[in-house]
């Protein structure tokens, strides 16, 4: 005899997998690239750029978009 009382387990839809390894890899790609232009920067004669004072240029323009990205996602982070 089925007991009519019994609780009727229904599962609930699932949210999409986040798949963290592709935000690894994009992290990495990121640290190898910027490294890059940090490295060139250094040299007495850039592989990148013509002069130090363009890879230096290059350097900076870099890392002021990830300064510029980094407060983009803060300001995401805080949206309601």
């Amino acid at each position: 005899m089925a007991n009519a009382t019994a609780p009727q387990t229904t599962t609930a839809p699932k949210a999409e997998a986040f798949d963290r390894s592709e935000i690894t890899r994009m992290f990495a790609r990121l640290k190898h690239e910027v490294g890059g232009l940090v490295q060139d920067a250094d040299r007495t004669r850039p592989f990148y750029a013509k002069s130090k004072e363009e890879a230096a240029a290059k350097r900076d323009a870099a890392v002021k978009v990830l300064t510029e990205l980094a407060d983009r996602i803060d300001v995401l982070k805080k949206q309601d």
